[in-house]
């Protein structure tokens, strides 16, 4: 296997690696290796959202069920900013999208 281009998968730029000149076929295969590479990256990122929600609900049982005084005092400022910047775009973006709906309709 030779390295035949370094790809940022960012902005799509493809650079041959030396003074490679790339062939129809090259490109044709680097396109499609990119396309399935975003398409895994995106489902990793909404997997990890999942987890995101997951570890929330565990954070919720552990604050109900066994966190301590000293424990709570540490993470809740941080906790509360998150949530507030989250629930604060969450809202701002569901808004959007009401409106988009909406619009459409009309």
């Amino acid at each position: 296997m030779d390295q035949i281009a370094v790809i940022n998968i960012k902005n799509g730029e493809v650079k041959p690696n030396g003074d490679r000149q790339l062939s129809p076929e090259d490109i044709e295969r680097i396109e499609s290796w990119m396309a399935d590479r975003m398409a895994l990256l995106a489902k990793r990122d909404i997997d990890d959202i999942h987890r995101a929600v997951d570890y929330l609900n565990i954070t919720t049982q552990w604050v109900q069920s066994k966190a301590q005084d000293d424990q709570l005092e540490d993470v809740t400022d941080d906790l509360l900013l998150a949530m507030h910047d989250l629930r604060s775009i969450l809202v701002r973006k569901k808004a959007d999208r009401m409106m988009n709906a909406q619009d459409a309709a009309k």
